[in-house]
C-alpha cells in the first residue's frame, strides 16, 4: 500500500468527521441563534411589562406635576433594576410633550411624533436598537388616567448582560459540540477499524502473497457481510488460478522442451547455412576476381609482354648509341607505365590468389610499428608530421599478418597522398571493450572525401586521386581482407576537414 495516499479507514474517518462537524456545528449555530431570538423576545416582553408597571403606579394627575417625587422614584427604580439605562416620565398635553422627570436630563429618548401619537392611542411602542456594539430596547408605555392618556413612560433597557450570558452560552455550546465531535470521531475510528480496516488489511495481505507467488494464499474473514462474500469469492478465484497455473506450467514445460529441440535443430541448420553462404560468397568473389584477372591478362598480358620485350631490345640497340635526353626521358616514361600496368595486374592477382597459410595470433601494435617504418621515408619526403598512439594493453587478433599489413599500408599511403605539405597523419590503436574489437584508426588532415563519393570508395577501380596516381584497387582489396577477418572499415570524412579510416577487428578472445 502506498504510504503517500490515505487508506480507506482514514478516508472514512475524515469523511465522517467532516459530516459530524458540519451537521453538529450547523445545528449548534441554529440553536444558538434561536435561543438568542427567544431571549430577545423574552427581554422585550419583560421591558414592556416593566414600563406598563411604572405607568400603572401613577394613578393621580397631580403625580405628573410633582417632578421631585417622580425623580426620587426613578432613582430608586434604577438602583434596583441595573439593566434600565434610562427612564423618562412624559406628560402628554394639548400643547405637546413635556418631560416631567428623567434619569438623564442631558438627553431624552429619541421617540418621534408618530411614536407619541401611538402612545396617545393607548398603544405600547417598542424597538430593538443596535448601534456601535451597543444593543438595547426602547419602550414607550402610555399612562392612562380616568380613561384618557395623560402621559407616557419611556425606558431604555440595555442588553449587555443578556449578551454576555448569550456569549457564554454560545461558547459552552460550541465547546461541547467540538468535544462531542472528537469523541464520536474516536469511537467511529475504532468501529471502522474493527468493521472495515481489518478485513481490508487481510484481503490486501492475501493479494500481496499471491503477487509474490504464493498461489495458496487464503483470506480469513468469518463475517457474513459484504467483506465475507468478497473473501469467499477471492479464495475461490485463487484456487482456480492455482489449478490453472499448475496446468499452464505443465504445458509450458512440454512446449519449452519441444521448442528447445526445435531450436537446436534450427541452430544447427543456421550454422550450416551460414557456413555455406560464406563459402558461396567467397567463391563468388573469387569467381568474379578470376574473370576480371583472366580478361585483363588476356587483353593486356600479350601486348604488355611484347612491348616490354621490344623496349628491352630497343634499350640494347641504343646502349652504344648516343641518344638525346628527351629520348631517354620518353623511354623512362614508357618503362614506368609498363611497371604501373604490371602492378595493377599483380594487385588483381592478389585478390584471387591471397593464401597466406593458416591464421594465427597477430600483434597489431608490432605490425603497425613495422608498417610505419616502411612509410616513414615517404612521410618525411612529403613534409608531413606523423603521430603514433598505440594502446599498451591491446589484445592480439586472429588472422594473417601479411594481409593486415597490406591493409594498414594502403590506408597510410592514401593518407599521405591526401595530405598536403605541413599536414599531419595520426595512427592510433585501442580496444573497444563494449564490442570486443581492436580498433586501428588512420586519420589525416587532407581535403576529405566528397559525400557523393563516400559510398563508392570501396568499389574496384574507383579512385579520387589524380589520373596516373592510383588504380582504385587499394581500398577494395583492403575491405575484402578486413571482411575475411570478420571485421569492418568505418569512414569519417568531411570536405576540407580530413578523413579518418577505422579498421575494427575482433580480438583473439572474441574470435575464439
Amino acid at each position: 500500500m502506498n504510504p503517500m495516499w490515505p487508506g480507506v479507514r482514514l478516508k472514512l474517518v475524515m469523511l465522517s468527521v467532516a459530516v459530524l462537524v458540519v451537521v453538529s456545528f450547523a445545528f449548534t449555530t441554529l440553536s444558538v441563534r434561536l435561543t438568542r431570538g427567544w431571549v430577545e423576545e423574552d427581554f422585550k416582553t419583560r421591558a414592556i411589562a416593566f414600563a406598563r408597571e411604572i405607568a400603572v403606579t401613577i394613578g393621580d394627575p397631580r403625580e405628573l406635576r410633582d417632578s421631585q417625587s417622580l425623580r426620587t422614584q426613578i432613582r430608586e427604580i434604577l438602583a434596583i433594576r441595573q439593566n434600565v439605562a434610562q427612564l423618562d416620565i412624559l406628560a402628554l398635553g394639548r400643547n405637546g410633550v413635556t418631560i416631567v422627570a428623567t434619569s438623564h436630563p442631558e438627553r431624552r429618548l429619541p421617540f418621534a411624533r408618530p411614536d407619541m401619537e401611538r402612545a396617545r392611542q393607548g398603544l405600547v411602542v417598542s424597538r430593538l436598537i443596535e448601534r456601535d456594539h451597543d444593543r438595547y430596547w426602547e419602550v414607550l408605555a402610555p399612562i392612562t388616567l380616568d380613561g384618557e392618556t395623560a402621559g407616557a413612560v419611556g425606558a431604555k433597557f440595555s442588553l449587555e448582560a443578556a449578551d454576555r450570558l448569550a456569549g457564554r452560552t454560545r461558547a459552552w455550546a460550541f465547546t461541547f459540540t467540538a468535544a462531542s465531535v472528537v469523541v464520536m470521531a474516536v469511537l467511529m475510528s475504532l468501529a471502522i477499524r474493527h468493521v472495515v480496516d481489518r478485513p481490508v488489511r487481510r484481503l490486501v495481505e492475501a493479494i500481496s502473497r499471491v503477487r509474490a507467488g504464493d498461489t495458496g494464499a487464503q483470506v480469513r474473514v468469518a463475517s457474513r457481510d459484504e467483506f465475507g462474500v468478497v473473501a469467499q469469492h477471492f479464495n475461490e478465484m485463487v484456487a482456480r488460478i492455482a489449478r490453472f497455473n499448475d496446468e499452464l506450467q505443465f504445458r509450458v514445460r512440454e512446449a519449452v522442451g519441444e521448442s528447445d529441440a526445435r531450436y537446436r535443430e534450427v541452430q544447427q541448420l543456421n550454422a550450416q547455412l551460414f557456413e555455406l553462404g560464406r563459402r558461396l560468397s567467397h567463391a563468388e568473389r573469387l569467381a568474379v576476381s578470376g574473370r576480371i584477372v583472366a580478361e585483363v591478362a588476356h587483353e593486356v598480358g600479350t601486348p604488355l609482354h611484347s612491348v616490354a620485350g621490344h623496349l628491352e631490345l630497343l634499350r640494347k640497340e641504343l646502349a652504344s648509341a648516343r641518344i638525346s635526353d628527351e629520348s631517354a626521358r620518353r623511354l623512362d616514361v614508357i618503362e614506368a607505365q609498363l611497371a604501373r600496368v604490371t602492378g595493377i595486374i599483380t594487385q588483381l592477382l592478389d585478390i584471387t590468389r591471397r593464401s597466406a597459410g593458416p591464421a594465427a595470433r597477430v600483434d597489431v601494435n608490432r605490425l603497425l610499428r613495422e608498417t610505419i617504418e616502411l612509410v616513414r621515408p615517404g612521410v618525411s619526403a612529403a613534409g608531413l608530421a606523423l603521430d603514433v598512439d598505440t594502446s599498451p594493453d591491446l589484445p592480439p587478433v586472429h588472422g594473417h599478418g601479411s594481409q593486415l599489413q597490406q591493409v594498414f599500408l594502403n590506408l597510410l599511403t592514401n593518407a599521405i597522398d591526401a595530405t598536403p605539405a605541413g599536414g599531419r597523419v595520426s595512427v592510433r590503436s585501442r580496444l573497444d571493450a563494449d564490442r570486443g574489437q581492436v580498433v586501428v584508426e588512420v586519420r589525416d588532415t587532407g581535403q576529405g572525401i566528397d559525400p557523393q563519393h563516400r559510398r563508392q570508395i570501396f568499389d574496384p577501380f574507383f579512385s579520387t586521386k589524380a589520373p596516373g596516381l592510383g588504380a582504385g584497387l587499394g581500398l577494395f582489396v583492403s575491405s575484402e581482407i578486413v571482411r575475411e577477418h570478420k571485421g569492418s572499415i568505418e569512414v569519417e570524412s568531411a570536405p576540407d576537414r580530413g578523413s579518418a579510416f577505422r579498421v575494427c577487428l575482433p580480438s583473439a578472445r572474441e574470435a575464439a
